[in-house]
């Protein structure tokens, strides 16, 4: 094998720095690894345990990872996930990990430090960050295991506001949307926050609002306005889309993922992976010693107050237009 070969085979980039001029990727040994974590996180902090990634490193530009890409392509994309978070996501991932001939990146970390990729005052321009983007997704899908055929990405729940860019770098690829009545996940970030939902950590830019508005917003109102930004984002990509997608209401799950692996991603099922995607989406998805329980009644009785005067105002109209798209989408067929 090739040291290129040898690298892609066995290492993985894992964390993306910024630096005076540029970025840099650092990258762990994973050996035979498959992400089969709730998280990419999850699997990359097992794996930083051992003493071998303690006292070994490899580091490399973006643009040095991009060019190695280019030479030893990953697997193509085959579906993209994204969602209004806590909406059963993670459950949708870990049935499609289950299977050994999919590679699934479950919220990988440097594709979202690529997606918002910035340093001091600079900006890189849209073009660097395609291109970015297509390598650290073709090497985070690079095949290494015999079975592995196909590529899923879940991204972080605001990587949708960077839709147009995404669109972009992978054309075609099918996506769906995956959201819940925003009461329910409201009350799940009240109990404990995603960070996206903590005033600071998502630019205000992105949100489509200036600095000045932070100081002062309530934070139920904050989280409100958060989730309708996602909601408005996913219509707007449902609405200018031009090949295969699906909007999926948390409600659908789990029954819905077999249909979607073969009606949206065009993959075949048979009877063995059936059973073994069955059987993952029994679990629940972030505690798979446990099995799958709908707590929706509990948090539509969680949510009071302002919280829940914050939803119905920011969040509640944008989720009664996704239902009806959905709907309408179901109609057509």
């Amino acid at each position: 094998m090739t040291m290129e070969a040898t690298l892609l085979a066995e290492w993985f980039p894992v964390r993306v720095h910024a630096r005076e001029g540029g970025f840099v990727v650092e990258w762990c040994h994973l050996g035979g690894q498959r992400f089969t974590e709730p998280f990419f996180d999850d699997t990359i902090q097992r794996r930083l345990r051992y003493p071998f990634n303690w006292l070994f490193r490899h580091q490399t530009s973006l643009d040095e990872l991009a060019e190695l890409e280019a030479r030893n392509p990953g697997l193509p994309p085959t579906g993209l996930i994204f969602h209004m978070s806590r909406c059963g996501s993670t459950l949708l991932a870990q049935t499609l990990a289950a299977l050994p001939r999919n590679v699934m990146l479950s919220e990988p970390a440097p594709v979202d430090t690529v997606l918002r990729a910035r340093w001091g005052e600079e900006t890189p321009t849209e073009e660097q960050r395609i291109a970015w983007l297509r390598g650290m997704v073709g090497v985070l899908g690079h095949k290494r295991h015999a079975p592995e055929r196909h590529l899923f990405i879940k991204f972080d729940a605001w990587a949708l506001l960077q839709w147009p860019l995404i669109q972009r770098a992978f054309p075609g690829v099918p996506w769906l949307f995956l959201y819940r009545d925003p009461v329910e996940v409201m009350a799940s970030h009240l109990r404990h926050s995603g960070a996206h939902m903590v005033p600071g950590v998502l630019e205000p830019a992105l949100l489509g609002w200036s600095p000045e508005q932070l100081p002062g917003m309530p934070r139920e109102e904050y989280g409100a306005r958060v989730l309708a930004s996602l909601c408005e984002a996913a219509l707007g990509a449902w609405e200018s889309r031009s090949g295969p997608a699906r909007l999926v209401e948390y409600r659908e799950l789990p029954a819905v993922i077999p249909s979607l692996y073969s009606e949206l991603f065009g993959l075949e099922l048979s009877g063995e992976e059936l059973a073994v995607m069955r059987e993952a989406m029994g679990r629940d998805a972030k505690n798979p010693v446990l099995p799958f329980e709908d707590d929706s009644a509990m948090k539509q009785r969680a949510l009071a107050g302002p919280a829940r005067e914050a939803v119905e105002r920011w969040v509640r109209p944008l989720y009664a237009r996704l239902e009806a798209a959905r709907r309408d989408m179901r109609r057509m067929g």
